[in-house]
């Protein structure tokens, strides 16, 4: 992610756009995980993985088979409520929340 406190300069105002953009998805994703009903969550658009820094591998033992935003899929590949394509259920980003 950059820096939300960019430095103003002639194209300041989109380079601003660019940093908040991924704070804002951040916040959607932490409402969705904790269950809250932000009516934004349901008319937002996918992250893109690299927002949520995706990797396809656990991060401490955390993984998106154990995430509540993780849907299985037959492909043995899955899908995410928050990341835009297809997840490893053996990946992490972190929107990671635990299923209880």
């Amino acid at each position: 992610m950059q820096n939300v406190f960019a430095a103003v300069t002639d194209d300041g105002h989109r380079r601003l756009e660019q940093d908040v953009l991924p704070m804002q998805k951040v916040m959607i994703a932490i409402a969705a995980a904790a269950g809250i009903g932000w009516s934004a969550t349901a008319n937002a658009a996918k992250a893109d993985k690299r927002d949520f820094f995706y990797q396809d591998r656990p991060k401490d033992g955390k993984s998106c088979a154990t995430c509540r935003l993780f849907s299985a899929a037959p492909s043995g590949q899955g899908n995410c409520a928050i990341v835009d394509g297809e997840v490893s259920p053996n990946g992490w980003c972190m929107a990671y929340s635990p299923k209880v």
